[in-house]
């Protein structure tokens, strides 16, 4: 399945009722007397959030929305019956902008509505406007209009920790060792081509992690995939900063930890000031030694690095508890 987490759409509430304006036959009634009804109410358009639904995909497919206008009135003072309302249902997470980009709505919640145009209200029927001297009145209300707008709808996954790294570092098979989640893994770059999540299980707690698509140099002004999709990590507190050892040595580790810090300082999502957890992947291909070498020359840097082995599971256990005991502090 395609992952769709930006899309545009118009939207167009029902447009009011017409009131009647008609009258009964009845002796010694003026004109048989007014018994125009009103006419029923436009229906409303409005967006729901559903945790059935993880992409903007089936809003690609149909891009126009609409409700239902209201009936007109009718004779015998019978109102019209209401316009059905459009409801559209969205992914929890989905952000909702109007045309000048304004936010209107953050549906996080589960069954979160926002009304996005509303219907034209019925116009009155002439029974409504007799009075003591003008006992037959001719007119009556034409329903108001309906409403259209074009709207900006984006999807940020709602997850507690984001995985960020460099393409092949890990974090698919991080993900998948620690939440059972099942990411499309393989050895070559940008395997993972959308967000993937994953559930980290506690006896009390469960905390979402995201794993987005890998950042390279660049990233920022474009090059690659995983500038796209920080922003599902916007809702984070806690990012978990993979990175994975290499044989060239620990300064070749730490440039390629400090070339993903630098995309992120120059993304529009500030993931910088976010609490981090810095980790070395793939430990189990290195000698005690060699990552020994590399976490104190991390500690000169002023960075604290937590090897660990996605595939051996190395470590995992000890970066479970951070990742809970850093959660529940935030």
């Amino acid at each position: 399945m395609k992952f769709v987490d930006h899309v545009t759409i118009s939207v167009t509430s029902g447009h009011g009722g017409a009131g009647a304006s008609t009258f009964r036959r009845e002796k010694y009634v003026p004109m048989g007397g007014p018994d125009g009804g009103s006419g029923g109410n436009g229906g409303d358009v409005i967006l729901r959030a559903s945790s059935k639904l993880q992409t903007l995909m089936d809003l690609t497919l149909k891009r126009r929305y609409a409700a239902r206008p209201g009936e007109r009135g009718r004779g015998k003072k019978q109102s019209g019956t209401n316009g059905e309302a459009c409801i559209i249902d969205v992914p929890r997470g989905t952000m909702v902008f109007d045309e000048n980009d304004i936010l209107i709505a953050d549906l996080v919640e589960e069954n979160a509505e926002v009304t996005v145009a509303r219907g034209g209200k019925g116009g009155r029927g002439n029974s409504l406007f007799a009075t003591s001297t003008n006992q037959a009145p001719l007119y009556s209300q034409p329903g108001l209009p309906e409403e259209t707008s074009n709207l900006r709808l984006e999807l940020r996954l709602i997850a507690q920790v984001g995985l960020v790294g460099l393409p092949n570092a890990g974090k698919s098979t991080l993900l998948k060792s620690l939440t059972k989640a099942n990411p499309k893994i393989a050895d070559y770059p940008f395997t993972t081509l959308y967000p993937n999540l994953g559930v980290l299980k506690f006896d009390d707690q469960e905390i979402v992690i995201a794993d987005i698509p890998g950042l390279i140099e660049g990233a920022s002004e474009g090059v690659g995939l995983g500038i796209e999709f920080l922003r599902h990590i916007d809702r984070t507190k806690l990012v978990i900063h993979v990175i994975a050892f290499q044989f060239e040595g620990a300064d070749a580790i730490f440039t390629d930890y400090q070339t993903v810090r630098d995309e992120l300082e120059k993304s529009e999502i500030d993931l910088n000031s976010k609490h981090t957890i810095l980790v070395l992947n793939k430990s189990d291909l290195a000698d005690e030694e060699s990552i020994s070498e590399t976490v104190a020359y991390f500690e000169k840097k002023g960075v604290t690095l937590c090897p660990i082995s996605a595939i051996s599971r190395r470590g995992l256990s000890d970066l479970s508890s951070q990742i809970r005991h850093s959660w529940s502090t935030l």
